[in-house]
């Protein structure tokens, strides 16, 4: 399969090529082979497919790197509560009335709103019960996407426990069943839940894991004040102290949110080279606080993007993030240069994919790379006229100036219109299981 762009600007994020006008990019069999001036796509003959990109913009498909798709089926239920109460009176009653076929219609409902923002990979954090849902959703849409298997253990109701043997026992199975199917777009790692929900042998357990497969240890890490007090009551230490101490921060460890982090613990991270996952709307949204981005950066801390759950965000918009991302840390400091829009497109793409370590294959656009991309049409209200390709996606476009999706050289979305199945009956179908699933937990 040869699939020929033509035209429209290039936005690499390779710092060799940044950006090249009325440019040409060839995908043959995934991987992109050509990029560069449109007039020499001539000498590669005659494509399957070309898509006519002429007066738009094309950017390296955005790496949302911390989700819970199965939470479309719950948002705007228990609005305005802190993170725990959250947890407690709505995300984890839900989540254990769920069933298979919930799971399954949520995550390709899931997928379809990740792409429409230009997300082209996904890691996606599921609960025990139906851990393989996500992944069957995304091999059958052709999405490539992480599953990262999330459990509590310890410090949370009875029927939301599961015993870690039998999460990484899952957890393992699914890692060897993905590990040499669907051209490598899928993985899976191990998600031990916030420290203070998981047992100390727990999380060595999950990082034995990890290592065993040279997968990542993700874990939710110092998200609000109330869970850091809860580890500090039981350990007497801090989240990332605590992670530090047990050994389990490495160059495969990824730090969703780190908000309520000292400086000694910045630095810990920084020494480890953990990855941090930022997660701004979902932070402001629970009023878990400012994650310290700048100073991450300062200390060359890797920092990438998510949007975290639909339930806790309340959409799954990685270019609306953009924009919370860089304007977030300028009022926080009050400094409008402390973030900028290059360095918030970095951790939706090439921060992204380093902390997947796959930084060869992600996050940029050049020969040799998955063929992983996303077209912008700026002839809108919002964007016309363009006079900085960078500084109108970050601040003034939004998911509906996202035009064309492609993942592994395969067209997802093309003019806003999904490829692969009818998006009105995804809708339908969560539509009509997520008011099921509110039905039997009585809310």
């Amino acid at each position: 399969m040869e699939l020929a762009i033509r035209g429209g600007t290039i936005i690499t994020m390779d710092e060799k090529q940044p950006i090249i006008k009325n440019g040409g990019i060839l995908i043959q069999d995934g991987r992109i082979v050509f990029v560069g001036n449109r007039s020499r796509l001539r000498e590669y003959g005659s494509p399957d497919k070309q898509i006519d990109a002429m007066g738009k913009f094309v950017f390296p498909g955005f790496i949302n790197a911390h989700a819970h798709m199965f939470q479309v089926l719950f948002r705007n239920v228990g609005v305005d509560l802190d993170l725990l109460d959250w947890l407690r009176q709505v995300v984890w009653p839900l989540t254990t009335n769920l069933t298979r076929k919930d799971v399954y219609a949520a995550a390709r409902l899931g997928i379809v709103e990740n792409i429409k923002s230009g997300v082209t990979c996904v890691v996606d954090n599921q609960y025990p019960r139906y851990y393989e849902e996500p992944l069957r959703a995304m091999d059958e849409i052709g999405f490539r996407g992480v599953l990262a298997c999330g459990f509590h253990e310890s410090g949370v109701p009875e029927y939301v426990r599961v015993e870690s043997d039998i999460a990484l026992n899952r957890c393992e199975i699914l890692i060897r069943k993905y590990a040499q199917t669907s051209n490598g777009r899928l993985r899976v790692c191990p998600a031990p839940m916030h420290p203070c929900f998981t047992s100390e042998e727990a999380l060595l357990k999950s990082k034995e894991l990890a290592d065993k497969y040279e997968t990542y240890l993700h874990v939710h890490t110092a998200e609000s004040e109330r869970d850091v007090k809860i580890l500090l009551s039981k350990t007497g230490k801090r989240d990332v102290e605590f992670l530090h101490d047990l050994g389990v921060l490495d160059n495969r460890f990824l730090a969703i949110h780190s908000v309520n982090v000292t400086q000694r613990e910045i630095n810990l991270l920084a020494r480890s080279g953990s990855h941090i996952v930022h997660n701004p709307v979902s932070n402001m949204y629970l009023g878990s606080g400012v994650a310290p981005v700048p100073e991450y950066m300062r200390k060359k801390v890797n920092v990438a993007l998510g949007t975290d759950g639909p339930a806790s965000n309340c959409n799954q918009d990685i270019v609306e993030t953009m924009k919370f991302a860089a304007c977030l840390h300028k009022v926080h400091l009050m400094n409008p240069s402390v973030i900028t829009a290059q360095e918030v497109l970095q951790m939706a793409t090439i921060n992204g994919a380093k902390a997947l370590g796959m930084e060869d294959k992600l996050g940029s656009i050049g020969v040799g790379k998955y063929g992983d991309l996303v077209i912008f049409d700026m002839f809108k209200p919002n964007t016309v006229h363009v006079h900085d390709p960078v500084g109108s996606l970050v601040y003034s476009a939004t998911s509906e100036n996202v035009d064309t999706v492609i993942v592994d050289g395969n067209v997802l979305m093309e003019n806003r219109r999904i490829t692969f199945a009818d998006e009105e009956a995804i809708l339908k179908e969560a539509d009509l299981v997520a008011l099921r699933a509110l039905q039997r937990a009585g809310l």
